[in-house]
């Protein structure tokens, strides 16, 4: 025997069940996102109340650069991009010694020093075509009281120094400072001290620097207020068939040694 149908009143129940089931659903829907609409919009309100609240913190001359950057940091359009920043009458450009013979250029040096390599340095050895200095003080030498020099002084390689390639850079350099060593200083009992010897680039050009200290075993005796001195000397290589461009500075503890590390910074080579 089969079983009976389902009445018709059956069917209508279990119909009006199953809305009623969906339409809980849906509630429970549209309150879950009223809720997380209200979550995210507090968490807004939040945010912007900090931001207002720090914002006034600001002092008032202040305010417009922060929002200024503000502005420039979110910004995707042309329109509000930052201007370009000018410089203003604080840049310095220092005033330059240009060696014309050898291509150097570097950094003149405030008071006392003055431009120009005293002439007397030239020799066949050695050959100053542009320069600065400055008077430490004077010393005895033979009988003479003669004043004696801060350098910084430029020119070319003389041919007694053998050089054929950027290979021969740290041995010229070092044959310089050999040679410098009895031409200035021999009037004044000393000794030398390598304090460094590496290469470097001077406007790109391939170059090296042998950084020396001189110090006077009895100085003060010969009129000497100082008891050292910090030199360099920096050899650059200007390309093929053109001879090297040499750099020379000294300078005497008094009147500040750092101007060294100054001056062998600010060295270029003009092309």
């Amino acid at each position: 025997m089969g079983m009976p149908s389902p009445s018709p009143g059956w069917d209508a129940l279990v119909r009006q069940t199953r809305a009623e089931t969906r339409r809980r659903k849906r509630r429970r829907r549209q309150r879950w996102m009223l809720w997380l609409l209200t979550a995210v919009t507090t968490a807004v309100l939040v945010v912007i109340a900090l931001f207002i609240r720090e914002i006034s913190r600001i002092p008032t001359a202040a305010r417009p650069a922060a929002l200024s950057a503000s502005a420039r940091t979110v910004s995707h359009g042309t329109a509000q991009q930052a201007p370009p920043r000018r410089h203003g009458p604080s840049a310095v450009t220092h005033p330059q010694v240009t060696d014309t013979t050898s291509g150097l250029s570097y950094q003149l040096l405030t008071a006392p020093w003055q431009q120009d390599c005293p002439s007397d340095l030239n020799s066949p050895t050695f050959s100053w075509s542009a320069g600065e200095n400055a008077v430490a003080g004077h010393v005895s030498i033979g009988g003479s009281v003669i004043d004696w020099h801060g350098l910084a002084c430029s020119g070319l390689l003389q041919q007694q120094f053998a050089y054929a390639s950027p290979a021969d850079l740290e041995p010229t350099a070092m044959s310089l400072v050999g040679a410098l060593d009895p031409a200035y200083y021999g009037g004044v009992p000393h000794s030398r001290t390598i304090e460094d010897s590496r290469a470097m680039q001077v406007s790109g050009h391939q170059a090296w620097i042998v950084e020396f200290s001189m110090n006077y075993i009895d100085g003060a005796s010969q009129g000497l207020t100082w008891s050292s001195e910090l030199g360099a000397v920096v050899v650059v290589d200007r390309g093929v068939l053109h001879a090297p461009g040499v750099f020379y500075v000294s300078v005497p503890a008094n009147l500040g040694t750092q101007d060294v590390a100054t001056l062998v910074s600010s060295l270029r080579l003009g092309s």
